[in-house]
């Protein structure tokens, strides 16, 4: 690919698979802004997620955040993490790859509920069933497809987030003397 000025990089996946941490690390390294949609979301409507869904329900949630990657989509030279559903609707997956390399950062649910434990932020996000595990397999199990579907590239997210980002600079096709 070689030069990369102007793409966008695209950054999907299960929650807690490090699309936010990793995207900031890659920002940061090519010089690119990064966007978090879930950010956007909060700060377009001036409440956090799980108050959006709980007041208002999750289909407010998906439309909000439709919004976010339009207008996210119209700018360049960023990277981009999405939030865990954004697959769930064809539109936004057609818009991300259209303009975009999308990344799936897989990971499975054992790994998913093991980084969710430890995230002092677990408690804020929406409500979970009692069995986390279950649902986290649940939830995978209908996105997988369409997790795989919408990504132009797969990554292992198990692995140390800057060994990720070096994987995505070699896809990319990047060396050192091209970054920032």
């Amino acid at each position: 690919m070689g030069s990369l000025k102007g793409s966008n990089i695209i950054l999907i996946g299960p929650r807690a698979s490090g699309k936010t941490t990793l995207g900031k690390l890659l920002a940061q390294r090519l010089g690119f802004e990064f966007v978090d949609t879930d950010e956007e979301v909060e700060k377009r409507t001036g409440l956090k997620i799980a108050q959006i869904v709980q007041v208002y329900g999750w289909e407010r949630f998906r439309k909000e955040e439709k919004e976010a990657i339009r207008e996210a989509m119209g700018q360049e030279s960023q990277v981009i993490a999405t939030g865990g559903g954004v697959v769930l609707d064809k539109e936004n997956v057609k818009l991300l790859k259209e303009n975009g390399i999308v990344f799936l950062l897989w990971l499975e649910p054992e790994k998913i509920v093991e980084r969710l434990r430890k995230d002092p932020q677990f408690e804020k996000r929406p409500p979970l069933k009692e069995d986390l595990l279950g649902e986290i397999r649940e939830v995978i199990e209908e996105r997988k497809s369409l997790y795989f579907s919408s990504a132009h590239f797969v990554l292992d997210a198990s692995k140390e987030p800057m060994e990720v980002v070096e994987e995505i600079l070699k896809v990319m096709g990047l060396r050192d003397e091209q970054l920032r």
